[in-house]
C-alpha cells in the first residue's frame, strides 16, 4: 500500500527527502525506537510527541487520562503537534491515537510525509503484554485488538507503509523507511 511520496515545497527537501516524517501506528509498533534511528539517517532531530506530552505536563499521560480525561489529553497532543511544525526538519513519533483525528492527519499531510509502521497485531500483543501500566488504552488484549482494528483505517491513509514483521531489527526497518522516503516519483513505491 506504499506510494511514491511528492517532495516539493513544504515537504520536500532539495534531496528529495521530506521535511518532517511523521511515524503512525498502533502503540509498540516501534515508533520511538525506529524515529530515534530514522532521525540519525536523515540527520534531523527525533521527536516523541507521548515523552514531549510528558515532560510538558509533568505527569504521564495515564495520569492525565484519569485525572483530566482524555478530551484534555487530546486537546494538548494536538497543540505539540502543530509546535512540530516550527522544525525545519524532524522525524517525529506521533501517539498512537493521534492520526486518527482529522485535523491531526490534515496538519501532518500539509506538513511531513506520514509512514505507517505496519505490525501485524499479534506482533503487537506479543511486545505490549505486560506494559498495560503505562498505556492508558491497553487494558487488555481483547480490547486492544478492538482499538487497532478502528485505527487501522486511519493509519492507512499514511503517504507510506512499511510493513514490519516481528524479526526485523531496528535499523532494517528505519532503512526501509530511509529508502522509501527516497524513491522518486514514477517509482512503484511498493513495499515488499
Amino acid at each position: 500500500m506504499a506510494r511514491a511520496l511528492a517532495c516539493d515545497g513544504e515537504r520536500g527537501l532539495t534531496s528529495g527527502e521530506p521535511r518532517r516524517v511523521y511515524l503512525v501506528g498502533f502503540m509498540g509498533s516501534g515508533k520511538t525506537t525506529v524515529g530515534r534511528r530514522l532521525a540519525e539517517i536523515l540527520d534531523v532531530p527525533f521527536v516523541d510527541l507521548d515523552a514531549a506530552y510528558e515532560a510538558m505536563a509533568g505527569e504521564t499521560i495515564r495520569s492525565t487520562f484519569e485525572t483530566r480525561g482524555e478530551a484534555f489529553f487530546r486537546a494538548r497532543e494536538a497543540e505539540l503537534l502543530k509546535g512540530t511544525g516550527a522544525f525545519p526538519g524532524a522525524v517525529v513519533a506521533l501517539g498512537g491515537g493521534t492520526f486518527t483525528f482529522p485535523e491531526n492527519l490534515a496538519f501532518v499531510k500539509r506538513r511531513g510525509a506520514s509512514v505507517f509502521l505496519d505490525v501485524p497485531f499479534e506482533v503487537l500483543a506479543d511486545r505490549l503484554a505486560g506494559k498495560t501500566t503505562d498505556r492508558p488504552l491497553f487494558r487488555n488484549v481483547e480490547e486492544a485488538r478492538r482499538l487497532f482494528e478502528a485505527r487501522l483505517p486511519f493509519y492507512r491513509m499514511a503517504d507510506l507503509a512499511v510493513f514490519v514483521n516481528g524479526e526485523m531489527t531496528v535499523e532494517e526497518v528505519a532503512a526501509r523507511v530511509a529508502e522509501l522516503l527516497r524513491t522518486p516519483l514514477g517509482g512503484d513505491g511498493g513495499d515488499d
